[in-house]
């Protein structure tokens, strides 16, 4: 949780001392983790991705200045390091015509087109009227999947239908939110979550 009082000592953190940067660390470490996890649901490498983020502030520390925004700074740090392992990613998935290709180009094209600060909340309700919209029988099946997590198998025996048509039915759901939602495509890929 970042709070709106904290007050980056950048003198001493230029100087290298140790409690500044363990300040930055600790205040920033959980929301760029979280950021990471939104589009990396993978623990591990979502933790290394932010752990590469302080890496390199502590490598370029001498050269900041006055004015630095810290918290837009390794963001966009962070960002930039998602991105380049979504693309590797998608570049290893490129021929394979199947659900795990699609979520990932939307996670790419969503981080992609982030600005510098999420409103998740304000936006809340238009993702859920569009999931809303969805026929019932994805809406249902995305719901399943989305919101309560269960597995394709888990989804394809409750409803008595074949894995193919659970992923067909989440293919179809993503296909119409991006167009729905496509001025707010940043959270498409949040909509998993953002609930919880």
């Amino acid at each position: 949780m970042i709070h709106t009082n904290f007050k980056l000592d950048i003198h001493s953190l230029r100087k290298g001392e140790k409690k500044a940067y363990e300040a930055v660390y600790n205040e920033f470490f959980g929301v760029l983790y979280h950021l990471c996890l939104h589009y990396i649901p993978n623990a591990r490498v979502s933790e290394e991705i932010v752990q590469d983020t302080f890496m390199k502030l502590w490598e370029i520390r001498e050269t900041l200045n006055e004015q630095i925004n810290i918290r837009n700074f390794l963001y966009t740090i962070t960002k930039n390091n998602c991105l380049n392992y979504l693309r590797n990613q998608k570049i290893s998935l490129k021929h394979q015509e199947n659900i795990k290709y699609l979520e990932m180009q939307f996670n790419y094209e969503a981080l992609e087109k982030l600005g510098n600060y999420l409103q998740f909340e304000e936006l809340r309700t238009k993702i859920e009227g569009a999931v809303e919209m969805l026929p019932a029988e994805i809406r249902d099946t995305f719901r399943l999947s989305r919101f309560e997590e269960l597995s394709y198998r888990e989804i394809a025996d409750r409803h008595g239908i074949s894995i193919k048509t659970v992923e067909a039915r989440i293919s179809k759901a993503l296909r119409i939110l991006r167009i729905e939602l496509k001025e707010y495509l940043p959270l498409i890929c949040l909509i998993s979550r953002i609930f919880s």
